[in-house]
């Protein structure tokens, strides 16, 4: 592999971590005034301001403008921002025209324009993180690290991959071979690399930022046009994001409608037009496993990249330290209120309990207790609370929660907890939902299928622990998952869980306890999605997710010859 480029000092560095898989980061992930003047913090707080109300123009067009559906889960408030409404076969028109120009670029300058636009969104960090908190309903150090450094992380992670493959066959070659007893055939072999087409990059409203970068800077990096969905509802983190990358692209000389972004309502989407359009070449997909599996069946003979949903699962068999292993599962459950794609959802738990290092048994009712009185603690107190849970995204996740309420009491589900606002410390108006978190037993419930995308848990308590990882790495092979966890002091168990979760293509981690959140994935590091079962198709990061984006065209001629 090669580890060097001599494009750009940061490339390379991408280049050598996705080698070691050490832990790197390109980007400054706090948003400390320890680490940015005042000037900064308080202008990019200024212009998402100045933003509300207000049209958003990415090519001064003659359009018209439609106001996307965006209401603060903070303030309760739009934030009645037009952007301008797109006619569909223009937009496609213009893609083309920009990518004839674009393929000429050599790879190793698109590549080096691709990590200066990556620098480029990183100096509106704060613009960024602002309308991440005021759409997604991230906390702000949470908007400004996970939908700030760590998305730009593998964004140029993405990019670091692209060369790779890119620089995997020589641009020129010489060959030379004797037939029968004529002299020797010397041909010059040249390669050439051809972007497929636009590609079409779906972004999620609860993490725009975090696979729209890798997804728009690969298929850049390879040549493509790049046409930008962002979800109705969170659709000025992207806006931002494209108009950087239109300016740095304009800055340099070339078409700025290499990036565009066209958007929808939910009462009138276009994803499916936008996909059956035939100026689609590549899809990337983030979103619901229910539209996830339409754009799957009916991207034809397209590259298509997606990711979708999953029921991640903790296995609680045995711990060397149990408080510990407590707080990390609180933490890890509460973390954005349970809105993210690694989110746990099942807690599979023995019946007999859970082993403990001094030879002590924890029975299964302390364990569910004691995890509830856990996540109490966090949810009391306002500041740590604010911080980590953040607010709920969509209305739909409220009445999804009381959905649940409802079935839990006729379907006889023990309500272990039930889901009740907490006090936001940064604004009182903001919507928040604690943890509902119900007990359920196999003999007696239905299993769970499929993701509930919030704040839900479920404790299931199993005859052993074989039962345990049977259910939970079956489930995430049937019906998808992401990733998994597991506590266990039995080397022999932990063994059979890794096999196990092995063929379900859930990521597996064991043990783990401390300041980490047990789902965080790790830019250069850490394989996001294994494209093994229903959660999804393609991996953050590695070879397959370049795959498809460029083929090769081929000339070659006799030597010497004009």
């Amino acid at each position: 592999m090669q580890e060097v480029s001599g494009i750009d000092p940061l490339l390379d560095e991408a280049l050598a971590a996705i080698v070691s898989r050490a832990s790197f980061s390109g980007f400054q992930e706090s948003g400390s005034r320890r680490f940015h003047e005042a000037s900064k913090i308080e202008g990019g707080k200024r212009r998402f301001e100045q933003a509300l109300g207000q049209p958003f123009v990415l090519r001064s067009s003659d359009s018209g403008f439609m106001t996307a559906e965006e209401v603060s889960p903070f303030t309760g408030e739009p934030l009645g921002i037009r952007y301008e409404d797109e006619d569909i076969d223009a937009l496609y028109s213009r893609a083309d025209t920009a990518m004839r120009s674009w393929a000429k670029v050599p790879p190793s300058e698109r590549v080096k324009l691709c990590v200066d636009l990556l620098r480029d969104i990183d100096a509106c960090g704060f613009e960024i993180a602002h309308a991440v908190m005021h759409t997604a309903g991230q906390s702000f150090p949470m908007a400004f690290a996970g939908s700030g450094a760590n998305a730009l992380d593998r964004g140029l992670e993405a990019v670091a991959w692209a060369w790779r493959e890119m620089s995997a066959l020589p641009e020129t070659a010489r060959w030379s071979k004797a037939f029968g007893k004529g002299e020797p055939v010397t041909l010059e072999k040249k390669y050439r690399i051809v972007p497929r087409g636009a590609a079409l990059v779906f972004c999620c409203a609860s993490y725009p930022t975090w696979n729209g970068y890798p997804a728009m800077f690969a298929n850049l990096a390879c040549g493509n046009p790049v046409v930008v969905k962002p979800h109705p509802t969170a659709v000025l983190p992207m806006a931002i994001a494209v108009r950087v990358m239109r300016e740095g692209l304009e800055r340099n000389g070339h078409d700025p409608d290499l990036v565009q972004m066209i958007i929808d309502s939910t009462a009138q989407p276009k994803g499916k037009v936008l996909i059956e359009h035939p100026g689609t070449a590549i899809i990337d997909f983030t979103g619901s496993a229910r539209f996830g599996s339409w754009v799957e069946r009916n991207a034809g003979d397209r590259p298509c990249f997606t990711e979708t949903s999953g029921i991640n699962s903790v296995i609680v068999e045995s711990t060397d330290d149990y408080d510990a292993m407590l707080d990390a599962l609180a933490n890890t459950l509460c973390l954005f209120s349970a809105q993210m794609c690694t989110s746990p959802q099942t807690f599979h738990v023995p019946a007999s309990g859970i082993r403990c290092a001094d030879g002590s048994t924890v029975s299964a009712d302390a364990f569910e207790r004691a995890l509830v009185e856990r996540i109490d603690r966090l949810a009391e107190n306002s500041p740590r609370a604010s911080s980590v849970m953040g607010c709920i995204q969509s209305p739909g996740t409220l009445e999804l929660l009381q959905d649940w309420e409802q079935r839990a009491k006729k379907e006889h589900y023990r309500v272990l907890r039930k889901s009740v606002p907490y006090e936001n410390a940064d604004d009182s108006r903001a919507r928040t939902a604690t943890p509902l978190v119900l007990g359920m037993d196999p003999e007696r419930h239905e299993p769970i299928t499929e993701e509930i995308f919030g704040p839900v848990a479920f404790v299931i308590r199993h005859p052993d622990r074989d039962a345990a990882l049977a259910l939970a790495s079956e489930t995430a092979r049937r019906y998808g998952g992401l990733t998994s966890f597991l506590y266990s002091t039995d080397d022999h168990y932990v063994d059979l869980a890794i096999e196990a979760f092995a063929w379900a293509g859930a990521a597996l981690t064991c043990n783990l306890s401390g300041s980490m959140p047990l789902n965080f994935s790790a830019a250069y590091s850490d394989l996001h999605v294994s494209g093994l079962n229903p959660a999804g198709n393609a991996t953050l990061a590695e070879p397959t997710f370049i795959a498809g984006r460029f083929r090769y065209a081929q000339h070659r001629r006799p030597v010497g010859n004009p």
